[in-house]
């Protein structure tokens, strides 16, 4: 009986995530589908060692860190070395890089792939301005290799963890509100719960994490 119950179980888990990815009214063109958003993202993770990049002179705090930390459930958590953007060099570029911190902070030389524009304080996309302290945005660029977390005050909480951000290549939040993609508040929490089914039921399929 369980070798029929569990191709069912993922198969309608499969099926909620197609519903709950069509729910999304405001994807922009040309961003990649969701599962392989998901699938990029669990590959940005498998990295052993991950360049965790902050602005000069800004301080991580520890409970920030943790939180980074905690994001991966599926693996092994990845060894982070924590840099700041002025003393990243030619070799750190090879890594997975994940650039934390308020953007604006930040000299830009590393944000040209994104598509938001830094303004003085925070942020503009598509036209739209978003300098509130508890405005933050993810992205994960289409090469796999550069993830932005970004928001503009320090003590916001980290949205992008609570979302399971992943299915979405970019997200903007507004404190624990998610902007863009443009979903029903109810649709929000199912699809963070589809990014933990989904990620859990890819990474169990590599061959180094399969039961004997």
């Amino acid at each position: 009986m369980k070798r029929f119950i569990r191709p069912l179980i993922l198969a309608a888990g499969m099926f909620m995530l197609f519903s709950l990815s069509s729910q999304a009214t405001n994807d922009p063109d040309g961003f990649v589908t969701m599962d392989k958003n998901i699938r990029q993202m669990i590959s940005f993770y498998d990295s052993d060692t991950i360049i965790l990049v902050i602005p000069d002179h800004y301080r991580i705090s520890e409970n920030d860190m943790n939180e980074i930390r905690n994001f991966v459930f599926w693996k092994q958590k990845p060894e982070y070395i924590v840099k700041c953007e002025s003393e990243l060099n030619d070799s750190d570029l090879r890594f997975n890089l994940h650039f934390f911190g308020p953007c604006y902070r930040f000299s830009g030389a590393h944000f040209s792939g994104t598509p938001f524009a830094v303004s003085e304080k925070g942020f503009t996309f598509e036209g739209t301005g978003f300098t509130q302290p508890e405005d933050a945005f993810y992205f994960m660029n289409s090469s796999g290799n550069r993830l932005y977390t970004c928001r503009n005050g320090e003590n916001a909480p980290l949205s992008y963890t609570r979302y399971m951000a992943g299915a979405y290549q970019l997200y903007i939040f507004s404190g624990e509100r998610i902007v863009v993609p443009a979903l029903p508040q109810e649709t929000e929490h199912r699809i963070a719960s589809m990014v933990w089914f989904h990620t859990g039921r890819i990474a169990s399929q590599k061959p180094e994490n399969r039961a004997e």
